[in-house]
């Protein structure tokens, strides 16, 4: 009997780049529809949905009258951002399988799926190497003040000279500390590594010997916080990682180092790290994640001197959806074969 897989569009794969993908279900015994979730009007509202998600999961959200009617006869449903809470798992009898075409599972109630027999699998490392690029990216713009000096030029002036010109050096030799050592952190150190750097990590659900073997040197966080150069953290954003980074920690960070940090903002404390830069106790951080999105327009992170901002973009690249989708297809190519999936989360 062929089976009824439910995909979930959105702003971010939408329903256009899921008919662009359906080749990639032919090979497997199942019938593939497709409703489209707006998620908001805007980019801000849209900003605000996925935030809201992040930090209050799922139950938020009130699914439409489409969902839930389509949801009923689906055995697995597919979703990137569009909240998948108890009413639409209730009102799905015959559900099997949750597939997310992202890492994070926040818009899933996964206590909810637990109780109804059902499994939800994730497609982690579907952004890791544009995300690796980005963090890269940002190390090189803000430490070489490349956004700055645009937006200097830009404005007619000829700046050569910023405050952090003491610390503004290439990166052969520098001490980079990842903190979370997964798929994005080793392909950040597998780029950096390039560049001559040393790489330093610190990771919780890994044996140091398999993160020696990933190229990096295991160290506790706060040696990574007092030796680091430049730190960039790519843990999981879980209750236990919430805020692991706070006035204390950014405190131990040398005067001459850069933070980055293109994962959640929840894993930091941002008035802390806005103190330690106001007070220009470090010499920058790069953000593309904030406590608010989009950030507030009287943010104090707006008038600092010593920081590159970006709108959550790490992650954005034009095959984002081809990406993802290829990705979770691994597990529910295992499903299908009725193998175990590999990449489960429960709650």
């Amino acid at each position: 009997m062929r089976q009824k897989l439910l995909f979930v569009a959105d702003f971010s794969i939408s329903e256009q780049d899921v008919r662009e993908n359906l080749y990639r279900f032919a090979p497997y015994d199942v019938d593939v529809d497709i409703v489209e979730i707006p998620m908001g009007a805007d980019e801000n509202e849209r900003a605000q949905y996925i935030l809201k998600t992040e930090t209050a999961g799922p139950e938020w959200f009130t699914p439409p009258a489409e969902l839930l009617e389509k949801a009923a006869g689906a055995d697995i449903i597919v979703t990137d951002f569009v909240a998948i809470g108890s009413r639409v798992i209730e009102a799905a009898k015959r559900l099997k399988l949750i597939g997310v075409t992202r890492s994070g599972v926040e818009n899933v109630n996964l206590a909810c799926a637990g109780e109804h027999g059902v499994a939800v699998v994730c497609s982690p490392g579907r952004v890791a190497a544009p995300v690796a690029d980005y963090t890269v990216g940002m190390i090189i713009a803000e430490s070489r003040n490349i956004a700055r000096s645009s937006l200097t030029a830009n404005g007619g002036s000829w700046v050569v000279r910023f405050r952090n010109y003491p610390y503004s050096h290439n990166l052969a030799d520098k001490t980079v500390g990842i903190i979370g050592y997964g798929a994005i952190g080793q392909m950040v150190a597998e780029r950096l590594r390039a560049f001559g750097c040393r790489i330093i990590a610190y990771e919780n659900y890994m044996p140091a010997e398999k993160v020696r073997a990933l190229g990096a040197e295991p160290v506790s966080l706060d040696r990574l916080l007092e030796t680091s150069d430049f730190i960039t953290i790519h843990a999981r954003l879980s209750e236990e990682s919430r805020g692991m980074l706070g006035r204390e920690e950014f405190r131990r960070m040398k005067p001459s180092a850069f933070f980055i940090n293109t994962a959640r903002a929840g894993l930091i404390d941002e008035d802390a790290l806005i103190e330690v830069l106001r007070d220009h106790r470090i010499a920058g951080a790069a953000l593309d994640v904030f406590s608010h999105e989009p950030i507030n327009p009287d943010n104090p992170l707006l008038k600092l001197d010593n920081v590159t901002l970006t709108p959550h973009l790490a992650g954005t690249t034009s095959n984002v959806a081809g990406n993802s989708i290829a990705v979770l297809l691994k597990d529910l190519d295992r499903y299908f074969r009725g193998e175990p999936m590999v990449h489960v989360r429960r709650g």
